[in-house]
């Protein structure tokens, strides 16, 4: 893998696990304002809102990055020759 891949492969890796986070702070806000209330309407237009909202971001994400995931790592390259 060149360097420029492994760079990409970084900063997709990185744009993930920052939408990952986002996403568990989200729904973790969403289960403590159920459980502060005890209504099962907020969790479930929580959860339906949290989807919405971070759907698209991982599909952009996806149509982004998913060029850069699909490079092979130096090790597998070595395997094949």
């Amino acid at each position: 893998m060149n360097p420029i891949d492994q760079q990409n492969r970084k900063e997709a890796v990185k744009s993930l696990i920052t939408i990952a986070l986002l996403e568990g702070a989200v729904l973790m806000a969403v289960v403590g304002v159920y459980l502060n209330t005890n209504n099962i309407t907020h969790l479930i237009v929580g959860v339906v809102g949290s989807s919405l909202l971070f759907g698209p971001l991982i599909l952009r994400w996806a149509k982004n990055h998913g060029g850069a995931m699909k490079a092979k790592p130096n090790s597998v390259e070595d395997r094949d020759e």
